[in-house]
């Protein structure tokens, strides 16, 4: 019979035997008019299989969106196979028609079924081992469609698994094609090499500072193959960053390389911790070798002064002596007498002058040493300890050669404070403004501008000093460095002033912050707890 389908003598003994002797039964749509009968429901019901008529294409489809099916028994109409295959392709679907030919089974195949059943009375008898042959194969079809269907689910929920751990590590992960083109590069790489609008999935270019070394090591790593680490030093936004990069080959299944893919990890703030700690146990050996020149230093400066000031002793003498001769008529007596006195004061003016410079290195040195030791507080109205240090220091710090103005908060307010320590910081702080305003020699006296103004806030219970200057302002560079030891501009400067002045800050529970822009200015700003 040229449109039957049958398997071997077990499968069709199995077939009539019944679905629960292998498979169970099968949910079947049976797409049958109305006027047409029911063709094959005995062959089914024998079967044991259950079914579902619908007598038109339109209802068929209205049971199989609302109700599973395994198979579908269809006539041979290519409108009706082709309509079912589009909306469901994996359904098997067994045709049947009048024709009972190797032709209509062809065409019934060439329109989406699986196999094709002749329908006419004569072959009703041999319907049930035909059908029960095509419902195993249908039934053998879905199964292997299930688990195609169950290990492409699994393959997308890996493949979804591991999309979002790539996603969610921290380190960025680029991988590039055996040409060295970009295939892949997760969110977290933007964050180091930058990001255009062509690079945000995969493929495009680069733009951040790293991307350079970092697909230099991909293309070598590919190119030697062989795996490479190591770590990239740049600055990012004005910042410097550490990274550690590594680099492997990328193998196919066939253990071929197909690629090289890199893992860049930001190792700043390790490095940091890292240059802190040094630091700290640099500063701690410096701090106890300091304090040891310190008292050397003071104890030759004591000599030193002491001299100094004896030198300038005679000099007031021979001044006296030369009143004396003066007065007696001595006149040649008396002019050499001032003369030798004016000598004499200007050498020991000098050695007193550069003593005291000393001394306040050696001071200097010896407030870097002591950090951090008990404080002898008291509670300081901060507005007249400030006019207290302009009034008796000003002429020191070279205030009059500025235009001085104090903005006090009337509130005046106070806080528990060392007040020897702060007055120092604030005369670092105002001889610092000054000195950077005289340097700007083609800018006149009335646009040199220093103010010291205060500010009480009670809701956040803070005081607040600022020291501001129109001076020519501090580069974003500088003022990353203005608070380490030992960093200074100036030639004759330890590099110790702006440290000291935070630390001295810091030990009053305070904070020192600046502000600067290039060509306006600067200001200091020292927070204290109000008290």
């Amino acid at each position: 019979m040229p449109g039957k389908l049958s398997q071997p003598g077990a499968q069709r003994h199995l077939a009539r035997a019944g679905p629960s002797a292998q498979h169970g039964p099968m949910k079947l749509l049976c797409v049958s008019p109305l006027d047409g009968g029911r063709p094959f429901e005995r062959a089914l019901t024998h079967l044991g299989h259950e079914a579902t008529w619908a007598p038109d294409l339109d209802q068929a489809l209205r049971i199989a969106r609302r109700t599973p099916v395994d198979a579908a028994l269809v006539p041979d109409d290519p409108a009706v196979l082709e309509e079912l295959r589009g909306r469901y392709p994996h359904l098997p679907l067994i045709a049947f028609g009048e024709r009972d030919s190797a032709i209509a089974a062809a065409r019934a195949t060439s329109w989406g079924a699986m196999g094709y059943l002749p329908s006419g009375a004569e072959l009703e008898a041999a319907a049930e081992e035909v059908l029960g042959d095509l419902i195993l194969r249908a039934a053998a079809r879905n199964r292997l469609e299930e688990r195609r269907r169950a290990r492409l689910e699994e393959t997308l929920r890996l493949s979804k698994f591991y999309s979002d751990v790539l996603t969610s590590v921290g380190q960025g992960i680029v991988v590039i094609d055996h040409s060295g083109k970009i295939r892949y590069r997760n969110p977290a790489s933007a964050r180091f090499l930058g990001e255009t609008s062509s690079s945000k999935d995969t493929g495009g270019e680069l733009a951040g500072r790293a991307a350079v070394p970092v697909l230099q090591q991909l293309v070598e790593t590919l190119t030697e193959n062989e795996s490479r680490t190591q770590t990239i030093a740049l600055e990012q936004d004005q910042k410097k960053m550490f990274l550690d990069l590594t680099t492997s080959v990328l193998r196919g299944a066939d253990g071929k390389a197909s690629g090289a893919v890199a893992i860049v990890s930001d190792r700043s703030i390790e490095k940091s911790l890292e240059q802190q700690l040094f630091h700290t146990e640099r500063l701690a050996t410096l701090g106890s070798l300091l304090a040891s020149i310190a008292h050397e230093v003071n104890n030759t400066l004591t000599s030193v002064t002491g001299c100094a000031e004896m030198g300038l002793m005679v000099a007031e003498q021979a001044e006296l002596n030369a009143a004396d001769a003066r007065t007696s008529g001595r006149e040649q007596e008396a002019d050499n007498l001032d003369g030798l006195a004016k000598e004499i004061r200007q050498i020991f003016d000098l050695v007193l002058e550069a003593g005291i410079s000393c001394q306040t290195i050696a001071d200097n040195m010896l407030q870097y040493s002591r950090q951090g030791k008990p404080t002898h507080r008291s509670q300081q109205d901060l507005n007249k300890l400030i006019t207290r240090t302009v009034s008796v220091l000003g002429k020191h710090l070279g205030v009059e050669k500025v235009n001085l103005e104090l903005a006090l908060d009337p509130r005046s307010p106070r806080s528990r404070i060392e007040p020897s320590k702060l007055q120092q910081t604030l005369v670092n702080l105002i001889v610092n403004a000054v000195q950077a305003m005289l340097d700007m020699e083609d800018v006149p006296l009335d646009e040199r501008h220093l103010t010291i103004e205060t500010e009480r806030d009670d809701e956040a219970g803070r005081a607040v000093i600022r020291v501001r200057d129109s001076g020519p302002g501090i580069s974003p560079r500088r003022l990353e460095q203005i608070f380490q030891p030992f960093y200074t501009t100036k030639d004759h400067g330890t590099g110790l002033g702006l440290y000291i002045c935070r630390r001295v800050i810091e030990d009053q529970d305070g904070t020192l912050d600046v502000e600067s822009e290039v060509g306006v200015g600067t200001t200091f700003s020292i927070t204290l707890p109000l008290k």
